[in-house]
């Protein structure tokens, strides 16, 4: 079944258009209808908050995976290179160019990032969440309202192994290094490839065909919609302005008791900064410790010629992705994923996911005008800190470069990487089209701007701008969910963490509204 294909059955769970005469209401209005904004809504319904509204910028079709939807290389080539999803916008200008530029960018639709991402589920490592609050790191890793913690319901909701990479049997041995399959939230179904990674439309919809379920009770949608910002009334959020989105509309009211920002970290940055704003007008307005994961690799063609000179784990090597994490001073994990194209092919994605520190010097900014939505800009700069993530980053890549090209009797000519804030080769490198255009086997360095492996955050921090229960502290009422809420973002994919905290918000919000979660029975909070 095509995206062109799908029934329409969603249409029934949007909220009409009012007229601009009325005035209505959602007990919790959800800014933004990706993974943490539709993740906080399913909770809340499930706790018996039933009037819970989700407002997406963008509209309710196409509501499958990209992987689901599409063949393997239309997928990669869909989130690599986004240039041709109408999905896919930038609502800021980056001042700091190719970082937070070119394929930076927000997917408006409903499901948003959720729709594209490839399932990887890491926890925060411990060396990263010493900087987070400390009720919070307990919650996530020790205990969560005297049971399991969080990260193990919900890896075991994944069906993901909750466990630290290091306590793992290791399946891929490259040299010293030792990796385990990496955990990831997917599905495979048919017999050509295809699979899905989770969604919290998967609860509410097919994610093979489409078809609807059983409907979000509880919960209405509004889509097409632009949030232009929180109506902060007598010192607290009390709604948002919203108007249909693309258009010059004359905007209209949306009163709330709740308001939660989930729109992506820079879109839930600039209302953060207007809202924060309008109860001070003298506060610079400006966000700081923007960051996103420092990201690098090389991909290699191996012929494999079957007279058993690679080493047994190797050669053999079941197609997948691999993860191992690096010593603590690189403040990264390595990633290899293999593919076995055709006989006696192999191709290795070498790659390696690091921490970029919160700092001043990455920001988002607003120009404050008389009307809104303000405009952003978003300022990138890496630290000394984060140079020498980059750099100890490169002698693991030649290490690992090494040891491939000893195990298959290669030349280990040494690694080329380009300058890191200008790079030739970017993560879209690795698409079929680039790698079938190159004439050697490789190695072939590339590297990802800041801004386009969608694990921007930390510009809204849990314990600083937003309190422990994840509330602004100067704005009442005004709540923000997603990887904007990190303190620090670690080496780890945000999405494990972003589905737990979400889980944790809706609780917090559930008994700010009179509802007594330890009295709700479900698969999803037993």
């Amino acid at each position: 079944m095509s995206t062109s294909d799908l029934p329409a059955d969603l249409a029934e769970w949007q909220w009409p258009t009012a007229p601009d005469t009325e005035d209505p209401h959602g007990r919790v209005v959800i800014v933004g209808g990706g993974l943490a904004g539709l993740e906080v809504a399913r909770h809340l319904a499930t706790l018996g908050v039933d009037d819970v509204l989700v407002i997406e910028a963008g509209p309710a079709r196409d509501l499958l995976h990209i992987n689901s939807a599409h063949n393997p290389d239309q997928a990669l080539r869909t989130f690599l290179d986004p240039a041709d999803d109408p999905h896919f916008q930038r609502s800021w200008t980056s001042e700091s160019a190719p970082h937070y530029a070119v394929n930076a960018g927000l997917r408006k639709r409903l499901g948003g990032r959720s729709l594209y991402w490839y399932g990887a589920s890491l926890p925060v490592e411990e060396w990263a969440l010493t900087d987070w609050p400390e009720s919070v790191a307990t919650d996530l890793r020790d205990s969560w309202q005297g049971g399991v913690p969080l990260y193990e319901r919900v890896a075991a909701d994944l069906g993901v192994d909750p466990s630290r990479l290091d306590s793992q049997e290791p399946v891929l041995k490259v040299g010293d290094f030792r990796l385990v399959r990496t955990p990831q939230a997917e599905t495979r179904f048919g017999d050509d490839g295809r699979w899905y990674a989770y969604s919290p439309l998967d609860h509410w919809r097919h994610p093979v065909t489409g078809a609807a379920l059983d409907g979000p009770r509880g919960i209405r949608f509004l889509c097409d919609t632009e949030v232009l910002s929180a109506d902060i009334t007598e010192g607290r959020a009390c709604g948002v302005h919203v108007r249909e989105t693309g258009t010059n509309a004359k905007g209209r009211r949306i009163a709330a008791d709740s308001v939660v920002l989930a729109a992506g970290t820079i879109e839930s940055s600039r209302l953060a900064i207007q809202a924060l704003c309008a109860i001070d007008p003298s506060r610079p307005p400006r966000l700081e410790g923007l960051t996103d994961h420092i990201v690098q690799g090389f991909f290699l063609r191996v012929r494999d010629s079957g007279d058993d000179r690679a080493p047994r784990g190797l050669s053999d090597v079941t197609p997948g992705s691999y993860v191992t994490a690096c010593k603590d001073e690189t403040r990264s994990n390595l990633f290899i994923t293999v593919e076995r194209p055709e006989p006696g092919l192999l191709l290795f994605d070498v790659r390696l996911t690091g921490e970029q520190m919160p700092g001043t010097g990455s920001h988002v900014a607003c120009e404050p005008t008389g009307t809104y939505p303000w405009r952003t800009t978003v300022t990138a700069d890496l630290a000394h800190a984060d140079r020498g993530v980059i750099e100890r980053q490169r002698e693991v890549l030649e290490e690992v470069w090494n040891q491939l090209a000893a195990g298959f009797g290669l030349t280990a000519t040494p690694l080329a990487f380009d300058d890191f804030d200008h790079p030739v080769r970017t993560n879209a490198f690795v698409l079929p089209e680039s790698i079938g255009a190159e004439t050697s086997e490789g190695p072939f360095t590339w590297s990802s701007p800041l801004g386009t492996e969608d694990h921007e955050g930390c510009t809204l921090p849990l314990g600083d701008v937003l309190d422990e229960r994840h509330a602004f502290a100067a704005v009442p009422g005004l709540y923000a969910c997603g990887p904007a809420t990190f303190p620090r973002m670690g080496a780890a994919n945000p999405s494990l963490t972003t589905l737990a905290l979400a889980r944790r918000l809706a609780h917090v919000l559930a008994a700010a509204h009179g509802r007594q979660p330890h009295l709700v029975t479900s698969e999803a909070d037993a």
